[in-house]
This record gives structure tokens, C-alpha cells and sequence, in this order.
């Protein structure tokens, strides 16, 4: 294969996109999206933080783990270091969440602290994904403002396209526990 395959594979029709200007605005679609889910949720986040967005977020994962759906949620460590408690990623297990950090906190000055993740990827069931700059905590849907009015968007993918976002979700996942989780890439998207 040459690198031009490699760039055919990234243009993807049969894709319906929906552009949110803010954190507010996507938020709700966000809360629809992962009550729909059937079979898995992936989220995959530079800052989640508890309060009300996170919280109203949790709540729904913790139902759907609990109906056999795979949740699984991967955050960067530092970038959550006073946001949530110590240890989440065992809170979040108890829970019936599969939680990852990624390249967790340690207390001393090294050049691997600067590995971070700031990726924001949530998929649910493969065909519905949402990405841009927006975190999941309230400062970032604008509940709270340590920052004044906070300014990131998204934007919401149905169909083909979100093959992408569950496959890099997947890689990271494997880095990360050093395992291998397979999935195929759908031959036949859900029609939008």
C-alpha cells in the first residue's frame, strides 16, 4: 500500500456532521447520544471534572454498565490531577466502568510528564462519535466561569466516519492496558 491509500482511508462519505459553537450547545446532544447506547460508550478526555456536567454524565454510564453495555472511559491524568479524586480509575471500575488513566501522576520532574493526552473522543455504539476542544466539566459548558466565558466547539459525526474515532479510542486503549481489543471496521454503515 502507498501513502496514498493511507490518505483515501481518511476521507469518509455517508457522514452526517453537526457543528456545536459552544459547550453548552453540545452538552445535552451529548447527555441523547450515550442514553441511546446499546452496546458500548468510549470516552476518551484531556480534563474531566466532577460537578454537574460529569456527574449528569456518570450517572447515565453507570446505568448503561449496568444493562451489559461496554463503557470504557480513558483520562489524562495530570490533566485531571484537581479534578477528581486520586485513584479514579478504581472508583470508576467499582462502578462497572472500565477507566484507564493515561500516563499517571508521578511526583517527580521528568520529560515523560509532558506526554500528555488531550484528545476529547466520545463514541457510542460506532456510529454516532463527538470531538473538538470541549472538556467534560463545568467550567467548559459554562456552569462555573474561573476563566470568564469559555469558548471551545465540536461537533457531532453519524455514520462512516466515526470508524476513525472508535479505532484511535482503540489504539490508545491497548497502549495504554497492554492489551489487544479487536474490532472490525464496519462493511456497511447505518444509513443517516
Amino acid at each position: 500500500r502507498g501513502l496514498g491509500d493511507v490518505y483515501k482511508r481518511q476521507v469518509y462519505d455517508n457522514t452526517e456532521t453537526k457543528y456545536f459553537p459552544s459547550g453548552e450547545s453540545m452538552w445535552p446532544q451529548i447527555i441523547s447520544e450515550i442514553s441511546k447506547a446499546e452496546h458500548f460508550i468510549f470516552l476518551e478526555y484531556f480534563i474531566i471534572g466532577e460537578g454537574k456536567v460529569w456527574n449528569s454524565i456518570l450517572d447515565i454510564l453507570v446505568k448503561k454498565a449496568k444493562e451489559g453495555v461496554d463503557v470504557r472511559v480513558i483520562y489524562d491524568d495530570v490533566g485531571c490531577l484537581s479534578k477528581i479524586p486520586t485513584g479514579y480509575t478504581k472508583k470508576l471500575n467499582s462502578m462497572g466502568i472500565k477507566a484507564l488513566a493515561f500516563n499517571p501522576f508521578i511526583p517527580l520532574i521528568s520529560a515523560v510528564m509532558n506526554n500528555r493526552d488531550h484528545r476529547k473522543i466520545l463514541v457510542v455504539d460506532g456510529h454516532t462519535a463527538f470531538t473538538g476542544g470541549i472538556n467534560l466539566a463545568d467550567e467548559y459548558m459554562n456552569i462555573i466561569y474561573p476563566y470568564g466565558y469559555w469558548k471551545d466547539t465540536g461537533i457531532m459525526l453519524h455514520g462512516k466516519a466515526v470508524w476513525n474515532l472508535t479505532y484511535m479510542f482503540l489504539q490508545m486503549w491497548n497502549v495504554i492496558h497492554l492489551s489487544l481489543i479487536h474490532i472490525s471496521e464496519p462493511t456497511r454503515p447505518e444509513p443517516i
